[in-house]
């Protein structure tokens, strides 16, 4: 089923009715529909046909780092957990305001399973479209489909350090202007990857949770003078933040997204990589 990265509430329930209506299960019709909230809020209500997926999976740590790129045998549980066989389209949704669904789609698109959409302000922005909800819990059969890393949307500290350089490299800092300056400390150093532009990631939703249109975010980004055609890599405290940003620049069709493997919890714990204080 071709659907949109962003995909909002109104057209995905039109999708699923259309599902009904022709007489299939989300299965048959190749889409996999994952809740990325606690299972106790699925518990509550979620979207009809939605299955609850396990968020953990999708990050790893070495402390005292966070956020790092899950390995594949923690990918593909999370795929067979959620019963996604080859050919599905995965739909991937959060309480809205959120990032596990967002952080979803930047590990897929890093084992290369690029059928995926995001929930265009997650299930806040569905029930606020009085959309129906469902108390049916869905147990899937364990899906199939093995991804293996390809990795081009990844950028380990090493990278970034021999690149710091680099006359066209955006690197956008998505964190709380208190982090970024450093008076908000939360690694052995505080501050910022030097040359990195700051665009706080809640500066690009709305009260829901949705992306805001497509000019107010494009105008953002000119703002700070990045362009579609150079590469880009995001960033925050583990790659959680910053995975809505990922979301938002593949979305405007910016072509080199990359993000930093573990995030200011890597690059502010160490004593090798050079940083800056100060607001941007």
């Amino acid at each position: 089923m071709s659907l949109p990265l962003v995909i909002d509430p109104n057209d995905l329930a039109d999708r699923l009715a259309d599902i009904q209506t022709e007489g299939n299960t989300l299965a048959q019709a190749h889409l996999c529909l994952v809740d990325l909230r606690s299972a106790e809020a699925y518990a509550a209500g979620h979207l009809p046909g939605a299955v609850h997926g396990d968020a953990a999976l999708l990050s790893r740590s070495e402390s005292p780092v966070g956020g790092l790129l899950p390995e594949s045998e923690m990918v593909n549980s999370f795929l067979a957990g959620i019963g996604a066989n080859p050919g599905d389209r995965i739909i991937g949704y959060d309480g809205g305001r959120e990032t596990p669904a967002a952080r979803m789609i930047w590990v897929l698109d890093a084992y290369g399973h690029t059928a995926a959409s995001w929930l265009n302000g997650g299930f806040r922005a569905w029930q606020s479209a009085s959309l129906p909800i469902s108390h049916s819990v869905h147990s899937p059969a364990r899906g199939t489909l093995a991804l293996s890393l390809v990795g081009d949307n990844v950028m380990s500290v090493e990278a970034l350090m021999a690149e710091l350089d680099s006359p066209t490299l955006a690197i956008v800092d998505v964190r709380s202007a208190a982090e970024f300056d450093g008076s908000d400390v939360r690694s052995a150093m505080g501050g910022h990857v030097p040359g990195a532009r700051h665009l706080e990631w809640t500066a690009q939703l709305d009260d829901q949770g949705r992306l805001l249109d497509d000019d107010t975010l494009r105008k953002a980004l000119d703002e700070r003078d990045i362009a579609r055609d150079q590469p880009i890599v995001v960033y925050c405290q583990t790659h959680q933040r910053s995975s809505v940003t990922y979301v938002a620049l593949r979305h405007l069709g910016y072509r080199d997204v990359r993000a930093l493997d573990g995030a200011w919890s890597h690059w502010g714990n160490r004593a090798d990589t050079p940083k800056s204080q100060g607001s941007a």
